[in-house]
């Protein structure tokens, strides 16, 4: 009887029913309204480029891939999923009767004092497969812990995918700081050998008698300024190298004459995408807020059955005897089953508020959803937003760096000529450096705020996908380095 009622009783365990209430994905259509949008923004449904064919630069690539593989923080998150993963599949065992097997002899003597019978011994010999503490998930406790664990597993891989996207980004970013760093520092170098050359003729002058004393005291302290901005990016080209160094994770290469292109798409290639809703909620980030809603929904379940009995199952069969020899005689055999049940009756409104927790968690983690939604909107907008003004305002600005240019080299022109006083070309030294640098920035802004929207649309799936930043990939290289 009773061997035909096991069975059935793990056939109810494994098939038990969920209390977790039906997930229904919240309403998010108030987080995608009311956002500013560029003018020139298009709503297409297409997927946006991967990183190689958007970062076009041949040194950017080969420096994200170094990154990809040696980062240091990016190591640590994906060995963190790793542990979340084993963590799931701790939990998820619980749904499975476990079966262990046991072996044991003894032999006895017992001393004449005792028995008074003389010496003597006894022997015994077991052999068991059974199981041990199997809980009956009649009411889906188990399962939606399970469930739970799954679920957090998978918001940790979401993670990893934000890191990895996050990377690509920063190191994109570091790259061309360090770009332009190298060029203001090289334009700085290039005023400050023009503010020596403009000293020596004033001093030519001054000593025929030509100037005074005020133009050569105004070319100096124009050249000594200019030596402080070189220093001054110096030290930023030094920094942006050693933070570029960091991200990638190893020992690289510096091309120290490095420019940026005066043409557009030949670093990074133009996007044609608008804030797509479904391109935004396929952002690593929202997916794993969702994933963490469905972990505090499967949660509940587990709070509910809680207030309902856990019902225990320890069952085994083998054989015993007093001498190996009969071990698996046919007389030997014996089998043990022992149900039982824990019924709560009263625990001070303990799973009460441990289901209220669980409702609140769930709660808490809808509006960490919606708002994970909002921060994708903005974070488009404001990049979309970046991409049009800031393209204005760099082509503004080499308009100005040209008009600087004339005006400088006709300053300069005319004072050697002696047409213009020094201060006319002091201004015009001063305002031609200005302008370059102010050039250079504004490029600078573009081809971040452009780095921006492709971050923020969830640019660099392919990179979280491949070999180097899987999670299987590190738990082998773990595996290999014991």
């Amino acid at each position: 009887m009773t061997s035909k009622l096991l069975p059935l009783l793990i056939a109810a365990a494994l098939s038990g029913c969920s209390m977790a209430p039906d997930y229904n994905q919240p309403d998010a259509q108030s987080e995608h309204q009311g956002w500013t949008e560029a003018s020139t923004q298009q709503e297409l449904e297409t997927a946006i480029p991967q990183w190689r064919s958007f970062m076009a630069d041949k040194h950017l690539q080969d420096l994200i891939d170094a990154a990809l593989k040696n980062n240091k923080d990016l190591k640590q998150t994906i060995l963190k999923v790793a542990e979340t993963k084993a963590q799931y599949r701790i939990q998820d065992s619980a749904r499975y009767p476990g079966l262990n097997a046991n072996g044991s002899y003894s032999r006895t003597r017992t001393s004449d004092a005792v028995t008074g019978a003389g010496k003597n011994y006894a022997s015994s010999s077991q052999a068991t497969v059974g199981i041990t503490s199997y809980e009956l998930d009649l009411f889906g406790r188990v399962k939606s812990l399970s469930d739970e664990a799954m679920q957090s597993y998978l918001a940790s891989d979401e993670n990893r995918r934000s890191a990895v996207i996050s990377l690509v980004s920063q190191v994109a970013s570091a790259y061309i700081k360090l770009i332009t760093d190298q060029e203001l520092l090289a334009l700085t170098q290039d005023t400050v050998k023009a503010y020596s050359e403009t000293l020596s003729l004033v001093k030519t002058r001054y000593d025929a008698g030509y100037s005074d004393a005020l133009t050569l005291a105004q070319s100096k302290t124009a050249l000594y300024s200019a030596r402080a901005n070189a220093a001054k990016y110096k030290l930023s080209v030094a920094q942006q190298k050693n933070m570029l160094r960091q991200l990638v994770g190893a020992p690289i290469a510096f091309a120290t004459k490095e420019r940026l292109p005066t043409e557009e798409g030949k670093m990074l290639s133009e996007l044609q995408v608008g804030s797509s809703s479904k391109l935004i909620l396929n952002r690593p980030d929202i997916l794993s807020a969702e994933h963490k809603l469905k972990a505090d929904n499967a949660n509940i379940g587990a709070a509910r059955a809680a207030f309902f009995p856990q019902i225990q199952l320890t069952a085994g069969a083998g054989t015993m005897s007093n001498s190996l020899d009969d071990l698996f005689s046919s007389d030997s055999g014996y089998w043990s089953f022992a149900p039982s049940i824990t019924l709560p009756i009263f625990n001070w409104g303990k799973n009460t508020a441990n289901l209220d927790v669980a409702k609140i968690q769930k709660q808490s983690s809808v509006i960490a959803y919606q708002a994970a939604i909002e921060t994708g909107f903005k974070e488009v907008s404001d990049a979309l937003l970046g991409q049009e003004y800031y393209m204005e305002q760099w082509k503004a600005q080499q308009a100005n760096l040209d008009a600087n240019k004339d005006y400088y080299d006709l300053a300069k022109m005319r004072y050697k000529q002696g047409n213009d006083s020094y201060i006319d070309l002091l201004d015009a030294q001063r305002s031609f450096f200005t302008a370059r640098e102010s050039e250079l920035s504004s490029h600078l802004s573009l081809l971040t705020s452009r780095i921006s929207l492709f971050k923020a649309l969830g640019g660099g799936w392919s990179a979280a996908d491949q070999e180097s930043t899987s999670v299987d990939a590190a738990v082998k290289s773990m595996e290999t380095s014991e």
